[in-house]
């Protein structure tokens, strides 16, 4: 798929950045990769950073989860499978 940059991502609108994040995780469902899971912390990464999407600590710190979690799903897959359960 595509690279994409984090200052790129935060030029878009607020609810596109939304939108395309959830077919991300729709397409993930179905099509695991490591490219796949870090485009996804990308656009997470980038709605963290949206000058225009206000939000409260709570919502910022979901989202904070959220990347942990998909930057734990990439590192997890580029890990070799022997070591995955060691």
């Amino acid at each position: 798929s595509h690279r994409y940059n984090v200052d790129d991502l935060t030029q878009l609108a607020a609810p596109e950045l939304r939108g395309r994040l959830a077919t991300l995780i729709r397409q993930y469902a179905h099509q695991r990769s490591v490219e796949l899971a870090e485009t996804i912390l990308c656009h997470i990464e980038a709605l963290c950073l949206h000058p225009a999407d206000c939000r409260d600590a709570e919502q910022l710190c979901a989202y904070r989860r959220l990347a942990r979690h998909w930057r734990w799903l990439a590192a997890s897959q580029r890990a070799p499978l022997t070591n995955r359960f060691a």
